[in-house]
């Protein structure tokens, strides 16, 4: 009898512990942040194309390759020199530029009045002028490129980002959770320490439990902040605001046919299209390279003021290097050598773009098999494990080691679905981004 009034006052402490303990844990839990902000990934996706720093900055090296175009459009400037005495020993003036004496002019004597104007225009030969058009418009070509696959990575690098904080956030519910249930249990544990209802080994040992708890809460929290910073660049975002995802899309369990992906990537990816104009601005710097071997002409007139063969001399000028041992030879053979290259590192990026969506190809195809070869009925099944764990172990029904081994299945079986869904989505959204498609 007394055994039995025993048992009853420990399940007594034990219930009281608990609710005591609950009532304490559920008057600690910090208030919602009031800087929170719900974004949904539109929402999101929107702001990042506003004001992503880095695509502003790539958006302004498209302008200049359009100032660059104009600025290889224009023709050079003509060329005026002026000439006249500034000072005359014969007469011991300065700047005489009044005509001469009747009595000078007489004698061939000219000390005033003497003047020479000469203007003076390059012309570009061998199509230079076409030709600097036609690489700064290929050079404007690469910074559109260049600025579509800037786009596709940071794009990539949001919506990870994204789905990573919504899981991760998942997992420290799920952590917090826990958590809260264990240290119920504690408090109820510690009251029974005090009547010999436990043995103490029993209440440390649910203490480790606790701080292992607390340590993969800690782990998480940490991602999370990172995750915070990234998408704060992202955005450009300098307040100190929580950024709280709302939902992902419905998940997909379709592929498509490879051939088509792989299609789709050296149709659609930048840096594919990138290198095949590198190729055409390769060429097209050659064949500038190859035209300047040709000099450009100089033409001009000349007008001097009695100071040539005759008075009021008018004169026409060609000029024109002679390409004797300059022929530009070193500047055509680089240009030459970096075609050579450049063709040669298409063939690459096709295999690297090749090796990308099948790599993709099989990370998808390993979380589908995880995923359909999922019992059914399993997620219901292990949903209220913890809970049933915790009720039969506050019951004496089950022992501590096993009660713990219940609670670590159901952890883990928590944490492998989170990933799971987690490494799914991120799977796919790599295919999006090594195919440059949105096929999810």
């Amino acid at each position: 009898m007394n055994r039995f009034r025993s048992l009853k006052q420990c399940t007594l402490l034990l219930l009281l512990g608990w609710l005591g303990g609950a009532s304490s844990l559920l008057a600690q839990r910090p208030a919602a942040v009031p800087d929170t902000i719900r974004q949904s990934l539109p929402q999101l996706e929107q702001l990042f194309l506003d004001r992503n720093f880095q695509l502003i900055a790539q958006r302004y090296q498209i302008n200049i390759a359009d100032a660059a175009i104009t600025q290889a459009g224009l023709r050079p400037n003509p060329n005026l020199w002026f000439q006249g005495n500034l000072y005359n020993p014969n007469t011991g003036k300065f700047l005489q530029y009044g005509p001469p004496s009747q009595v000078d002019k007489d004698a061939g004597n000219y000390n005033s009045g003497y003047y020479a104007i000469q203007l003076q225009q390059v012309i570009l030969l061998a199509g230079k002028r076409s030709k600097l058009v036609a690489l700064a418009e290929s050079n404007r070509s690469l910074a559109r490129l260049a600025f579509k696959d800037v786009m596709r990575t940071l794009h990539y690098q949001l919506y990870t980002t994204y789905a990573n904080l919504y899981y991760d956030l998942q997992v420290l519910r799920l952590f917090d959770d826990e958590l809260v249930r264990q240290q119920r249990l504690i408090e109820s544990y510690r009251i029974a320490l005090r009547t010999g209802g436990v043995a103490p080994y029993e209440v440390t040992r649910l203490e480790v439990a606790v701080r292992d708890l607390q340590a993969n809460s800690a782990n998480y929290r940490t991602q999370i902040a990172d995750e915070q910073a990234t998408l704060r660049v992202l955005l450009r975002q300098s307040a100190p605001t929580f950024i709280l995802p709302t939902e992902l899309p419905a998940l997909q369990t379709s592929l498509p046919p490879i051939a088509t992906a792989i299609d789709s990537a050296l149709t659609n990816r930048p840096d594919v299209s990138l290198s095949h104009e590198q190729i055409n601005n390769a060429e097209r710097s050659l064949a500038l390279e190859k035209s300047r071997r040709t000099p450009d002409l100089t033409t001009g007139i000349l007008f001097e003021k009695y100071g040539n063969a005759y008075n009021n001399f008018t004169g026409f000028q060609l000029a024109m290097d002679l390409p004797v041992r300059n022929r530009n030879q070193g500047a055509i053979r680089s240009a030459e050598t970096t075609l050579k290259s450049v063709t040669g590192g298409l063939e690459n990026q096709q295999t690297i773009v090749q090796s990308d969506v099948l790599n993709a190809f099989d990370k998808l195809n390993t979380f589908y098999d995880q995923l359909s070869t999922r019992p059914d009925g399993y997620l219901d099944r292990i949903q209220n494990i913890s809970v049933e764990a915790t009720k039969a172990y506050n019951a004496r029904t089950i022992g501590l080691l096993d009660y713990l081994d219940k609670i670590r299945t159901y952890q883990q079986a928590q944490l492998n679905n989170i990933n799971l869904l987690n490494n799914l989505y991120n799977t796919q959204q790599l295919l999006n981004f090594t195919t440059n498609t949105r096929f999810f």
